[in-house]
């Protein structure tokens, strides 16, 4: 960052958050090492009314149609905080029916965990981690209508899997994500992962009956179709398991595939 201005530090706080109200600059706080711990501090209020600010600067037909909130969630500023601020602020736009999108930002940099030096993970993913809980929020929102699960092609689901978080994956599929976005590529992910269980998880869903005490599943029909694609890809992978699963789920293999197999 640049030396600061001398004229900025003396500047009050207040001011120079009136200034960026104005301004609507995203350079703005970055001006500086003075601007960017001042901006770093803001309150969630500041924040919130910068994000209200910014949707109405731009209402475009395409932004109008989306609402506030999803203009609001491609911010990183956007937090749980900031989001029920800027809903409580009586300058804050109507929130309309139409689903908001999920941001790419909150699961681009999701990875999965590093191994131990015996190849397991040295970490597992848990209920708490980003961005679960902010989901949570989201989803269970009384004036937010709930997010689109599926947006940028189901982009939220494959990252879930391409990291093995599984807690992401299954909330993701409970609150109807569709494993068969871009061709079941979520799904050829499991796969190359060599991870059944995860597989499973993404084709079949069941439902829990209850009778007194006692829990019973009964099957229900399948998010997707397993592929003559995703049997290729096992057979590739060497994953036996899934092979003989995507067997039994009726996949019939193509030339191409029996010769892989013919080999093994």
């Amino acid at each position: 960052m640049s030396k600061p201005v001398p004229a900025l530090q003396t500047l009050p706080v207040e001011l120079l958050y009136e200034i960026q109200s104005h301004a609507l600059s995203e350079s703005f706080p970055y001006a500086c090492r003075h601007l960017y711990l001042v901006f770093k501090a803001a309150p969630p209020s500041v924040r919130a009314h910068y994000l209200i600010q910014r949707y109405l600067l731009n209402t475009t037909t395409s932004t109008l149609a989306q609402g506030p909130i999803t203009k609001a969630l491609r911010f990183p500023i956007c937090t749980q905080d900031v989001l029920q601020r800027m809903l409580e602020l009586p300058d804050c736009p109507p929130i309309r029916s139409a689903q908001p999108e999920l941001p790419r930002r909150l699961f681009r940099s999701l990875a999965p965990p590093t191994c131990d030096k015996n190849g397991r993970p040295s970490t597992e993913w848990t209920e708490h981690d980003h961005p679960l809980p902010f989901l949570r929020y989201l989803y269970k929102h009384p004036t937010i209508p709930a997010p689109n699960p599926d947006s940028y092609d189901g982009y939220a689901l494959t990252k879930a899997v391409y990291a093995g978080f599984v807690p992401l994956a299954r909330f993701l599929l409970e609150h109807g994500a569709s494993p068969a976005c871009k061709n079941g590529l979520a799904a050829i992910i499991a796969i190359r992962r060599k991870d059944l269980a995860l597989l499973k998880m993404l084709v079949e869903r069941e439902d829990a009956l209850r009778s007194g005490k006692t829990a019973k599943r009964r099957k229900l029909e399948d998010r997707m179709r397993t592929t003559p694609e995703m049997l290729k890809t096992a057979v590739k992978c060497d994953a036996r398991d899934i092979v003989q699963y995507l067997t039994e789920k009726g996949c019939v293999p193509d030339m191409q595939t029996l010769k892989l197999l013919s080999r093994g």
